[in-house]
């Protein structure tokens, strides 16, 4: 295991009890199984299905905490700076209506908040989730805007007025306030136009912005994640990753074994995508407002 990797006493106990709950949310499963053999039975059937309904229940709900405790929050102290990591919240409807990226709806949540530094930049990343439920008939129907992690980049000096970019499979988009400001820009690679959606205020802020270079980057992410999105405003960069039922920092699998080193080895390769962002900002020759 490499440094960032090392499991410490407090990880360590809590990685400990993790695998107490997981293991308890199996063998509470038997109870189940059993209870329901012993139907035939009805009381004791439904007495051990209950029993083993309950411990079940009690080893999930703490399961979440433990599983953040155990591989999450230490390795962003390990890898950031000034790290606040607050799992049950995140940013509010408002902060996403601002971000300029993603259509709101009438169901909202977020959670996983992270505040920290690296190499200079502030940060925030959070999990956020925009449905959209239709309550006006009988049988209400839903449709899923926006899940995924979204993350704003702080620095310190101003790129450009605005620019937007949308990959083509980014379909709830928040447009419609700045549309009448905003024009959709042709870039000069084809490829890269097939594959994203431009706007800005003004086409000099567009092609300053999105470099051969940065293009490039642009469409890796999007061999990645496929559904993105991307703003920059002021001294910001708003990152959108729509990744409908994929959770960051939550453990994959519930009971059995826990394999410590598959589930660091996850969460560093997410810690490490978020460096890998801040260093494409702050590698473009336009970073800081004027070409280097």
């Amino acid at each position: 295991m490499n440094e960032n990797n090392t499991v410490t006493r407090t990880s360590g106990e809590a990685i400990a009890r993790l695998q107490e709950q997981r293991n308890a949310a199996g063998k509470s499963m038997l109870f189940v199984l059993l209870g329901a053999f012993f139907l035939i039975i009805p009381p004791i059937g439904l007495l051990l299905i209950f029993i083993g309904y309950q411990k079940v229940q009690r080893a999930r709900r703490e399961m979440p905490a433990l599983y953040k405790d155990a591989f999450v929050r230490e390795p962003l102290m390990n890898n950031f700076e000034n790290v606040t990591y607050e799992p049950n919240r995140g940013f509010s409807e408002e902060n996403v209506k601002n971000f300029g990226l993603c259509l709101t709806a009438n169901r909202f949540w977020s959670e996983d908040y992270i505040n920290a530094t690296y190499q200079g930049v502030n940060f925030e990343v959070a999990e956020v989730n925009v449905v959209d439920v239709d309550t006006s008939s009988d049988s209400s129907r839903s449709e899923t805007y926006f899940e995924g992690r979204m993350m704003v980049f702080h620095f310190p000096n101003k790129l450009v007025s605005s620019v937007s970019v949308f990959s083509k499979k980014f379909k709830h988009r928040a447009l419609s306030r700045r549309e009448a400001k905003e024009t959709e820009v042709e870039l000069e690679s084809m490829q890269f136009n097939n594959i994203f959606d431009v706007y800005s205020l003004t086409q000099q802020d567009a092609f300053y912005l999105i470099t051969p270079h940065f293009m490039e980057r642009l469409q890796l992410l999007a061999d990645k994640y496929q559904s993105i999105a991307m703003r920059v405003v002021g001294n910001q960069v708003i990152l959108a990753f729509n990744e409908p039922g994929k959770k960051i920092f939550d453990q994959n699998v519930e009971v059995g074994k826990l394999d410590i080193d598959q589930e660091m080895a996850k969460v560093q390769g997410e810690i490490d995508d978020i460096k890998i962002f801040i260093s494409m900002i702050l590698n473009l020759k336009i970073y800081g407002g004027t070409m280097m």
